[in-house]
Formats: structure tokens, C-alpha cells, sequence
């Protein structure tokens, strides 16, 4: 009984550092297509997911749209970013491209 805790708290616990990792390169990306964009986080709502870029180990896509608007639409931006590991075993971002949608 006592090594299916332990094996129970292992599993429990690596799901936790996983979503710890899957939040910081998050906050990396945002924090990437915002300098791409040249925007504030204050005036743009993001929304990202994870998806797949051939040679890449890591790849989000960003959808970014305004909190304002020209002409009478709010901007919408759409940028992928992609990681590669690196040899500490962690993820450096490689590129953030972006497109303006709307």
C-alpha cells in the first residue's frame, strides 16, 4: 500500500512540474509576440494552444487581437512561435513570426 502512494505522489508530481513547464513557456511566448507586436499586454487579449511545426520540439500558436480598434475593427493578429531544446534539457525560442488577420 505504501508504494502506491509513493508511485501515486511520483505520477502526481510530474504532471505538476510538466504544467509548471507547459505555464512558464507560455508566459515566454507572450512575452515574445507582444515584443514582436510592439504592444502592451494591456491592449491586446491573447489566447493560446499548442500545436506542431515540423523541426521544431515546441511550437504555440498566438492569437492576439486588440483591445481598440482602426476603422471600426479591432485588430487581430495571428503568430507562431517555436521552441528548440537546448542542452540544459529546457526549450529557447527559435522564432516568432506574426501576421495581421484582420
Amino acid at each position: 500500500m505504501k508504494a502506491f502512494f509513493i508511485a501515486f505522489a511520483l505520477v502526481l508530481s510530474s504532471s505538476f512540474a510538466s504544467a509548471g513547464a507547459m505555464k512558464e513557456i507560455s508566459m515566454m511566448t507572450t512575452e515574445s509576440v507582444l515584443e514582436t507586436l510592439g504592444f502592451d499586454e494591456s491592449i491586446v487579449s491573447i489566447e493560446q494552444k499548442f500545436t506542431t511545426v515540423a523541426g521544431y520540439d515546441v511550437a504555440i500558436i498566438t492569437m492576439a487581437r486588440a483591445n481598440y480598434k482602426v476603422k471600426g475593427v479591432a485588430p487581430t493578429f495571428k503568430c507562431v512561435t517555436v521552441f528548440k531544446k537546448n542542452s540544459d534539457n529546457w526549450y529557447d525560442i527559435v522564432k516568432t513570426e506574426c501576421e495581421t488577420l484582420k
